[in-house]
């Protein structure tokens, strides 16, 4: 097959990066496989300073987090001021939404916008923000990109925000971030992104799309585990804005502690909060770095190839339905969604012949990455 051409000399030389798991694992999309650089760094930077130094290891500790943030910075574009780290997408969603909320002139507009494939927790965070910010939830019903739909929906709601999903995980459906947050922004209504599923598998850049801010994690094509997340605010907001969720790290000077005094750190850092977990930060950092590495453009080019060599093994299978439609490849995120008419049967083969996936009703995700290989192709695909 023409698109096995230099798949198999390419992966070679990253499978050795990886800790390999039992079987084919295609399940970036849930969790990243285990870099080796990702052990290591934890020892190096984390446990190492720990044991020799105690309380003293906190400058050392919070250069690494600085170092995190350089990093991001590198992956969407964006000076590293203007990035937080944060727990997860859904802290900082929270923490944003708060300080647009209670600005004088956004009191008029209260609702948050987003597609109804948009990732669950997110919704959530709205949704608990309601009593204490008067916010509500409202979801788009028509295809990601449809601008009119969109459009129609802007125009029928007070919103406050857009949160736009640059990959859907139930369809691996990208959205065009750039087009919709401009009919946002011309609506004056803040542009919002989540770059879960996106990060690390996908073209980012804050600057090419204008928006106002975007939120991630490194638990996915980033392999950086969970507890890494981010954020990205846009510059002239890092001033301007004043989250709900404040603590010590949210401090110009974290090491000030006067109870009496609070100042915001004048970079995104005033959305931190309180004490940070740094090792989630040590190993996603690692993680990055050797994503980095191989190049963003190289496993967006290789995954793009592996995509393209399963579809064409599951094109013969009659029972074999992908989405979206096979012209729109360039339009996908990372994984591939693959229904078949008798899922039951091909999830219990898929199960037998040790393949890690995920199934969403009569869809199952499968998503290949720079360790994944020829192999791995032909053993899903001998399961359809």
């Amino acid at each position: 097959m023409k698109t096995d051409l230099g798949l198999e000399n390419h992966a070679k030389g990253y499978k050795e990066h990886f800790y390999p798991t039992k079987g084919t694992y295609a399940l970036s999309h849930s969790v990243g496989p285990l870099p080796r650089v990702a052990e290591a760094a934890l020892k190096q930077h984390y446990l190492n300073p720990w044991a020799e130094l105690g309380g003293d290891a906190w400058p050392h500790w919070l250069e690494v987090i600085d170092d995190f943030c350089v990093k991001v910075g590198s992956l969407i574009n964006a000076d590293e001021s203007v990035i937080c780290p944060q727990t997860n997408l859904a802290s900082g969603f929270s923490a944003y939404l708060t300080a647009i909320a209670k600005l004088d002139k956004n009191q008029n507009r209260r609702t948050v916008l987003m597609h109804k494939d948009a990732f669950a927790s997110m919704g959530f965070v709205v949704s608990g923000l309601a009593q204490s910010h008067g916010l509500k939830l409202a979801l788009v019903h028509c295809e990601p990109n449809d601008i009119d739909g969109w459009n129609t929906a802007l125009k029928a709601h007070d919103v406050l925000a857009c949160l736009f999903t640059h990959v859907h995980s139930n369809t691996s459906q990208k959205s065009d971030v750039k087009a919709l947050g401009h009919l946002a922004k011309k609506q004056g209504v803040y542009a919002l992104v989540d770059v879960a599923q996106s990060a690390g598998i996908s073209k980012i850049d804050v600057q090419d799309w204008g928006v106002d801010a975007l939120f991630g994690s490194c638990v996915k094509w980033l392999c950086g585990g969970p507890g890494a997340g981010y954020m990205y605010v846009k510059q002239d907001q890092v001033d301007t804005l004043e989250p709900d969720i404040t603590g010590w790290f949210s401090h110009q000077n974290p090491f000030e502690f006067d109870i009496l005094h609070y100042r915001a750190a004048s970079s995104a850092k005033r959305f931190w909060g309180g004490t940070p977990s740094i090792a989630p930060f040590v190993m996603a950092s690692a993680s990055i770095e050797l994503m980095l590495k191989i190049g963003i453009d190289n496993i967006i080019a290789y995954n793009r190839d592996l995509k393209a060599g399963l579809i064409e093994r599951l094109q013969a299978k009659s029972t074999v339905s992908i989405l979206p439609a096979l012209k729109d490849i360039e339009q996908q995120g990372g994984s591939l969604c693959v229904g078949a008419n008798d899922m039951d049967k091909v999830e219990g083969k898929l199960k037998s012949a040790k393949i890690h996936f995920d199934r969403r009703e009569n869809i199952f995700r499968l998503s290949l990455h720079i360790m994944n290989d020829i192999e791995d192709l032909d053993a899903i695909a001998a399961c359809f």
